[in-house]
C-alpha cells in the first residue's frame, strides 16, 4: 500500500484505484459531496447585489481520501474560534474528476477546478437509515403502487393511478442530530420526481411536513441519481439543488406550520408522476450528520492526484439545537 503516516509516497500511482480499494477496506476513502456557494452579481461599485449570477454547485459522488489531523478541538471552539479541525483530503487529478458526469465541463460549464473555501461534505455518522431491504412500512398514498424488494432497494411499480405519493412510515424516531438527507433513485419509464417530504411530528399532515420540490426533474433510467440535500434551519429560505449529469435542478423547500427539526421523524414520502407499469427504484435513504472540510490551501498537484489542506468549521451543537430550535 502506498499510504504512510506521512501521506502518499513518491512514485507513479493510480489514485483512482487506491481510492476504490480503500473504500472497500476502510472508512478513510469514501464518496463526498462537493459544494461551492453561489456567485452573486455586482453593481457598478463592485458590491454584491444579492442577485445570483452563478448557482451553487452541489455535486455528490466525488471520491476522496480523508486523513484528519484534528477532527474537533473543543477548547478552540469554546474560546470563540470557528475553525475546530484540520485534514488532508486526497482526490484524483483534475482530468479524472472532469470525467465524472456532474463535473464534466461538457455537462457543467460552471465547474473548472476546486478552489479555496470550496468544501467537501463528508459523513460524520448516520442518524437514521430508512429501510429498503423489505417492503414493511411502505404504503401507497395518493398513487396506486405495489412494492417489492431485493434486499437492497425498494421497487415501486405504478398502477393506473400513476400520479401521486407513496411513503414509508415508522414509529417516532429521533433525527435531531441529522443535518443532511441522502437517497438514490432511478426509474423504468418516464417518471418525474415532483417532490419528496419528511414528516416530523405526531401525525402525517401538511403542517408537520418539510417538502423539497425539484423543478421539472425526470428520474434517470440508466443510472442511479444521488440526491443529497441539507436538513437544517435556513434551507427553507435559500432552497437547494439537485444535479443530474451536470444539469442543475433548483429545489424549493417549504415547511408546514407545525414542523420543527426537534420533532421525531415519522414518514418519508415521494411524489411522482408517471404511467401505468412505470417503476421507481429507491435505496439508501439516510439522515446523517455531516462534517464540512473547507479547502484552505493546496499541498500538492500532479498528474495523478491532488492534496488539499482543509479545515473544519463548527456548526450548531446538537444540545443547543434541541434547546433553542422550536
Amino acid at each position: 500500500m502506498l499510504i504512510s503516516n506521512q501521506g502518499i509516497r513518491p512514485g507513479s500511482i493510480n489514485m483512482g484505484r487506491i481510492l476504490r480499494s480503500l473504500r472497500h477496506h476502510s472508512d478513510m476513502s469514501r464518496k463526498v459531496v462537493y459544494h461551492r456557494l453561489p456567485i452573486f452579481k455586482k453593481d457598478d461599485y463592485g458590491v454584491e447585489t444579492g442577485e445570483t449570477d452563478t448557482a451553487e454547485l452541489l455535486l455528490p459522488q466525488l471520491p476522496a481520501l480523508i486523513r484528519p489531523a484534528l477532527t474537533a478541538d473543543y477548547q478552540l471552539e469554546r474560546g470563540g474560534g470557528n475553525i475546530i479541525g484540520a485534514a488532508r483530503v486526497y482526490t484524483p487529478n483534475l482530468q479524472t474528476i472532469k470525467g465524472f458526469d456532474n463535473f464534466n465541463q461538457a455537462n457543467n460549464t460552471n465547474f473548472n477546478e476546486i478552489e479555496g473555501w470550496d468544501r467537501f461534505i463528508d459523513v460524520s455518522r448516520y442518524i437514521y437509515h430508512t429501510p429498503t431491504s423489505g417492503t414493511a412500512g411502505w404504503t401507497s398514498g395518493s398513487a396506486d403502487v405495489t412494492f417489492a424488494s431485493d434486499g437492497e432497494k425498494i421497487t415501486a411499480t405504478l398502477g393506473t393511478d400513476a400520479e401521486g405519493s407513496f411513503y414509508y412510515t415508522t414509529g417516532a424516531t429521533n433525527t435531531l442530530e441529522a443535518d443532511r438527507i441522502q437517497f438514490k433513485i432511478k426509474a423504468s419509464g418516464t417518471v418525474s420526481l415532483d417532490s419528496f417530504k419528511t414528516y416530523n411530528g405526531a401525525t402525517q399532515t401538511a403542517a408537520n411536513a418539510l417538502t423539497y420540490t425539484p423543478a421539472s426533474l425526470n428520474i434517470p433510467t440508466d443510472s442511479w441519481l444521488t440526491v443529497d440535500v441539507p436538513f437544517v434551519t435556513g434551507t427553507v429560505a435559500s432552497g437547494t439543488s439537485i444535479y443530474d449529469s451536470g444539469t442543475r435542478y433548483a429545489v424549493t423547500v417549504a415547511s408546514g406550520a407545525s414542523f420543527t427539526y426537534v420533532q421525531d421523524f415519522r414518514d418519508f414520502e415521494f411524489n411522482v408522476s408517471g404511467s401505468d407499469e412505470d417503476i421507481v427504484y429507491v435505496k439508501d435513504i439516510k439522515f446523517y450528520k455531516s462534517i464540512s472540510w473547507h479547502v484552505h490551501s493546496v499541498k500538492e498537484i500532479n498528474n495523478q492526484f491532488i492534496i488539499f489542506n482543509c479545515v473544519r468549521t463548527s456548526g450548531k451543537r446538537d444540545s443547543r439545537r434541541r434547546a433553542y430550535d422550536t
